[in-house]
């Protein structure tokens, strides 16, 4: 995959109550918008943005069985940067081309609630983590 064709979109920040999260971002300067709960990912999440910063999704589990719990567990339940988010032209050749490089797809493509209803993935590779693919609309380009 052609770095280039890779758009840096959020940082994605597992939080175990938004609303305190919410908060302290606020509290730093940063703008919140709306909470929004995602029934497809099983959490609530929330962007926060500041000037000259990469935008900051807070996801706070909805359920025990949330990915983002285990993440929350495995830290103690401090809040931590689990994803980085790349806007991409082309979702699924971005898919293809991740996985013929050996990246692990972890989630297929599903719409995602608080981006528009735009399809989002997530990939995993050990050397780098995991990451989430946004496919690119006038939106959210």
């Amino acid at each position: 995959m052609n770095v280039s064709d890779l758009k840096m979109h959020h940082i994605g920040v597992a939080v175990p109550a938004i609303a305190e999260a919410v908060q302290a971002y606020a509290d730093d300067g940063w703008v919140c918008g709306e909470t929004v709960f995602d029934p497809i990912q099983g959490v609530r999440i929330c962007f926060a943005e500041k000037p000259d910063e990469i935008p900051h999704e807070l996801v706070e589990p909805a359920a025990e069985n949330s990915p983002v719990s285990a993440i929350l567990r495995k830290n103690g339940g401090a809040p931590e940067a689990y994803h980085v988010c790349y806007a991409v032209a082309d979702l699924e050749r971005a898919i293809a081309d991740l996985r013929a490089e050996k990246w692990l797809l972890v989630r297929a493509a599903v719409p995602a609630i608080a981006l528009g209803n735009a399809r989002v993935a997530f990939l995993y590779s050990p050397g780098a983590g995991l990451i989430e693919l946004l496919e690119k609309s006038p939106q959210n380009a």
